[in-house]
């Protein structure tokens, strides 16, 4: 009996074990299968265009149920039929952007959205961004997702996505009648404008007798069929965002085609920022390099720049390398600057240490070199680095001063007269000294001459005569020339 009751345990207990590891099996397979049913899609998928009208197209994520928090889509478009102006992110399940995306290039036929969310999203249709095209041609055009990812909210990363949507678009020539738009305030539709009132005008043909149009952030939109009357302007005072004019003509044969204008109005600045300094703002030992970033929520941003020391503004890039900086206070200015010209500033105070200025040792202070000799200077420096040597404010030399001391030899013809030498130390952290000075003369009473050093007057002299007589046989010598070629009288 206590034979039989092991045996129904052990059977018991191997029945229990192959139940479990079929059980872990069967959830291993289905999460596989699951993490792999997220999707990347393009909607609409299909559609008519006319050329000159505009067609946004969005880029939607279907999770297949999963929660997830990073997305990557590459668009691939045909740059001759589409032309991408805009890549917007209004609504999107991201909340932080991997710069610099979203992008577009014309030039690639391609859109990039690369982001993340903070809060997981779990959905059939959430937003990642939007492309707003113009048509330029007929013809058809294929849009497709040709690069993707789609990562689990696993805390590793766990890729989903199981399939790229595409999208095919039937592009047509812009019928004949569709009036012609314009705007003297906004007149680029590619472009962004801070100011805020529109004014539109348009032309039609003769048998035009009324008008339909409407304003709205719809691309594609059509106005009904009401006349507005038979007036061929329109003003709006527009809030900030990419609108669209839509206007359509009625004539005898009855509505044309709608025409479409395209206006994008940013008053806004960029986001605030700050400048992050390594190494922090205050005792800087070594050049420091300045990192800043920010968003601009319509247009964009355009660029930055940067002042230093209250200077003008130079065009920069995050990051910015000091090179070299003196030592002291000062002050930096970065601005950030949308595609619409609006800015945000941010400000920093470097607080610097200085280094010691060099030593000039040779020449001395009044000192007189004779008139062609070598300037020979010598010194000493403070620390380790490279010491930039300059005659009357240009710079002649680059000196090592690996072992505190430097010398160097220049044999250029310095001209006569009082000269000023300085010379400074760049440390190999990049802190600048300011320059030590010397006021040295040329002096023309002395001329050093083949390694001596001469009376200056009595060698000008000698050279004066000998240049004399090298002229007066110079002379000579084409006169002669000049008889021996004379024809001779017959």
């Amino acid at each position: 009996m206590e034979k039989t009751r092991k045996l129904i345990n052990r059977l018991t207990n191997k029945l229990v074990l192959f139940a479990l590891t079929i059980l872990f099996l069967l959830l291993l397979i289905t999460s596989t299968l699951f993490a792999a049913g997220a999707k990347l899609f393009l909607s609409p998928e299909t559609g008519t265009q006319y050329v000159g009208s505009y067609l946004s197209v969005d880029v939607l994520v279907n999770t297949g149920g999963n929660p997830t928090n990073a997305y990557r889509a590459v668009v691939t478009y045909p740059a001759a039929k589409l032309e991408a102006v805009a890549v917007s992110t209004g609504g999107s399940v991201c909340s932080l952007w991997i710069p610099p995306t979203p992008r577009y290039s014309n030039d690639s036929g391609t859109a990039t959205f690369e982001c993340g969310a903070t809060k997981a999203y779990k959905g059939t249709s959430g937003r990642i961004g939007r492309i707003d095209f113009l048509v330029k041609a007929a013809g058809k055009a294929a849009v497709s997702i040709s690069a993707g990812e789609v990562k689990k909210a696993d805390g590793i990363g766990t890729e989903l996505l199981s399939s790229r949507g595409a999208a095919s678009f039937d592009l047509q020539e812009t019928p004949v009648g569709v009036p012609v738009i314009s705007s003297s305030t906004h007149p680029n539709q590619n472009a962004w404008y801070r100011e805020k009132s529109v004014e539109l005008a348009w032309t039609a043909t003769e048998e035009a007798d009324g008008f339909s149009y409407s304003l709205n952030q719809k691309a594609g939109d059509t106005p009904d069929d009401i006349s507005e009357g038979p007036a061929a302007t329109k003003t709006y005072q527009n809030d900030d965002g990419i609108w669209y004019f839509h206007l359509k003509a009625r004539q005898t044969s009855g509505w044309s085609f709608t025409g479409h204008f395209r206006i994008q109005i940013d008053n806004a600045p960029p986001e605030p920022f700050t400048i992050v300094v390594d190494p922090p703002t205050e005792k800087i030992t070594r050049a420091p390099l300045l990192s800043f970033a920010t968003t601009d929520k319509l247009s964009g941003i355009d660029h930055y720049e940067i002042a230093i020391d209250g200077a003008a503004p130079l065009t920069t890039a995050s990051p910015y390398q000091f090179d070299r900086i003196k030592g002291g206070i000062h002050p930096i200015t970065v601005q950030a600057i949308d595609r619409a010209g609006n800015s945000r500033e941010a400000k920093a105070t470097l607080d610097v240490i200085g280094v010691s200025s060099p030593t000039i040792t040779s020449p001395t202070e009044g000192e007189k070199i004779p008139f062609l000799s070598p300037l020979t200077t010598r010194g000493t420096s403070s620390q380790p680095g490279t010491v930039e040597l300059a005659l009357d404010g240009r710079l002649i030399a680059e000196v090592n001063s690996g072992t505190g001391d430097f010398e160097h030899s220049y044999r250029k013809i310095i001209l006569p007269g009082n000269r000023k030498l300085e010379a400074t130390l760049i440390t190999a952290e990049g802190i600048e000294s300011e320059p030590a000075t010397v006021t040295f003369q040329v002096d023309l009473s002395r001329v050093y001459l083949l390694g001596l050093v001469l009376p200056g007057y009595p060698v000008y002299a000698v050279a004066l005569l000998i240049f004399a007589g090298l002229a007066t046989l110079f002379i000579l010598k084409i006169k002669r020339w000049r008889r021996l070629r004379k024809p001779k009288q017959i």
